[in-house]
């Protein structure tokens, strides 16, 4: 968020000014969600010093806050809470927010604190000064072992960060900005270096609009003058709090950046506020990120048991191949054993006639010299036991460890596919359940209750005929799709041999475009996603059995056709669905 975004925010937050601070707070380390009540409405205020998402709007997304709110939190809510929003300036149209809020210090009497939002990627913070303009502290404190330049630390007096020699685009008239332009270079470094709040990306977009070409030396006197005079009447108009809050997307439809201007091309569109924007360019990016971030313990515990089973399984591997010289062992026992008269004693090897071949031939047998002919035969006996004892519990336990490992692997694809909160604490309850992970011992009890939480929903599509498709995306979901909500005559989907969702089809007999669509989803919600010719095998939900003791998820079917689909993202994102 440049600058220039945070500008057109901040005219919007103005509606704010004279609203009364009902609630903050913090659900994540470096965001803020403040609650302001104004002309008997309710508004939230989205603050967040994360480098990815830095920004400040007003939004209307719904957040999960921590059960313990953090310290600065707390401290925020002591301080701030009933307080009365006084004014909210941008100094300079740079990327610092300042907000001042009527409020009461701790001895109870009136004073103004101010909450600072600075902007600025990695650098970004959230600071509250007192009204002498020392800092009470800050969502982000900077020591010197952080930052040589300029520390935020409590007690220490605020300062601005430093600024750049530019100018504030307001104030610059038509001819100022055709100087800027008649120097050599890139168009839009100029405008970044020369102007406050606008980053080379904007100003490269924002001269879109009159031209396509960059280099001022390419510019003519004309091209010149007519991004001059579109630069100047687009910041006039933005002072007077007149814009066109746009998003760009990508061919999917997914955004990609907000601006307060409309730039020319297919894949813009314009949106009513940059609130708006804001909240459809952050807020699937921040739930990626959250659940990538609190889902990293989680995975790390499924591949730290799928690397143990695969050792596992490479040792009962071995164990089975051993085939061959578990036969030698016994051989070798067995004809020692008729040739001890002919033996001599502490020999390094014996000479015996393999009775076992067609014809019979000598063969040469390695001995221990420590023992006897006799004690030799034992040991290879023994050797024999152990090794046949071992491949047969490999055999034994083989299967379970295959069994164990698909489940594991689903686990990965499962926790690849969460897309909510939800979600993922039901992988984690799960994963408690079958014992990945260890259940909190709470005092004076056995047991830990499990956490109460929304129920979680399947992806709901729509194919292109209409017909109703839903996709699990987790266990949870799974068997209850599977088991629960489908009926038997409708159709189940699930890749052949390779963890995936499992997909129901609420039609007896979909259509061929159903069908292709379903399997698609099949795949690509799959281990299997980006492959070729990925099998998936399809039957009616009534051939599809849970076996008793079976893990979550893991069901077996019967009567089923196989088809091989290769799923095309282009496809599967233009199915209408449900969110």
């Amino acid at each position: 968020m440049d600058g220039l975004c945070l500008y057109a925010s901040s005219r919007e937050m103005q509606a704010l000014t004279g609203g009364k601070i009902d609630k903050i707070a913090q659900p994540e380390r470096d965001t803020l969600l403040v609650a302001v009540r104004c002309d008997g409405t309710n508004k939230k205020l989205l603050l967040s010093a994360d480098a990815a998402h830095c920004g400040a709007y007003l939004t209307e997304q719904k957040r999960t806050n921590p059960v313990e709110a953090p310290m600065f939190c707390m401290l925020l809510r002591k301080r701030l809470c009933g307080g009365r929003i006084l004014s909210i300036e941008q100094p300079n149209m740079d990327r610092v927010i300042r907000i001042a809020i009527q409020s009461r210090d701790e001895l109870g009497d009136d004073t103004v604190y101010t909450l600072v939002i600075e902007v600025m990627g990695k650098h970004s913070n959230i600071i509250l000064l007192r009204e002498d303009g020392v800092i009470v502290d800050a969502i982000r404190r900077v020591g010197l072992g952080i930052s040589g330049v300029r520390t935020i630390l409590p007690g220490q007096r605020y300062a601005l960060p430093p600024t750049q020699e530019k100018r504030d685009p307001r104030a610059l008239i038509a001819s100022d900005f055709e100087s800027i332009l008649q120097n050599p270079g890139r168009a839009d470094k100029l405008l970044s270096n020369a102007c406050y709040g606008l980053s080379p990306a904007v100003a490269s977009v924002m001269l879109s609009c009159v031209t396509e070409k960059r280099d001022t030396s390419l510019f003519t006197a004309q091209e010149r003058a007519s991004a001059a005079l579109w630069l100047y009447t687009f910041y006039q108009q933005l002072a007077q709090n007149v814009f066109s809050p746009s998003l760009l997307c990508n061919d999917f439809n997914e955004p990609l950046a907000a601006y307060p201007f409309l730039p020319p091309g297919e894949h813009v569109k314009p949106v009513g506020s940059i609130a708006e924007a804001m909240d459809a360019l952050y807020a699937q990016s921040e739930l990626h990120d959250h659940i990538r971030e609190h889902g990293a313990s989680l995975r790390k515990i499924l591949q730290n048991n799928v690397e143990r089973l695969e050792k596992k399984l490479s040792l009962y591997a071995d164990a089975i191949n051993a085939e061959n010289s578990i036969a030698q062992d016994k051989r070798y026992g067995e004809l020692l054993t008729a040739s001890l008269h002919a033996l001599k004693a502490n020999a390094a090897e014996a000479v015996v006639t393999d009775y076992y071949s067609d014809p019979p031939q000598k063969i040469i047998i390695p001995m221990d010299i420590l023992h006897t002919p006799g004690e030799n035969a034992q040991r290879y006996f023994k050797r024999y036991q152990k090794a046949k004892a071992a491949r047969d519990m490999a055999l034994r336990q083989r299967e379970q460890a295959v069994a164990e490992l698909a489940y594991l692997e689903g686990q990965l694809d499962n926790l690849s596919k969460c897309t909510t909160l939800t979600e993922l604490e039901e992988m984690r309850e799960e994963l408690k359940e079958q014992g990945y992970l260890k259940k909190e011992q709470r005092r004076g009890k056995q047991k830990e209750k499990p956490r109460k939480l929304p129920p979680s929903k399947p992806l709901h599509y729509f194919s292109s005929d209409g017909t109703d498709i839903y996709v699990g995306k987790n266990n949870k979901q799974n068997d209850a799709l599977t088991l629960h909500f489908a009926d038997g005559d409708d159709l189940w989907l699930h890749t052949k041999d390779i963890p995936g969702s499992h997909v129901i089809v609420k039609s007896a007999a979909p259509s061929k475009a159903t069908l292709l669509e379903a399997a698609m989803l099949a795949a690509y919600f799959s281990k299997a996603r980006g492959g070729e010719n990925i099998p998936v095998d399809y039957t009616p939900r009534k051939y599809v059995k849970k076996p008793g003791g079976a893990k979550p998820g893991m069901v077996i079917y019967t009567t089923n056709k196989t088809a091989f689909v290769t799923p095309e993202e282009s496809v599967i994102k233009s199915l209408r669905h449900e969110s």
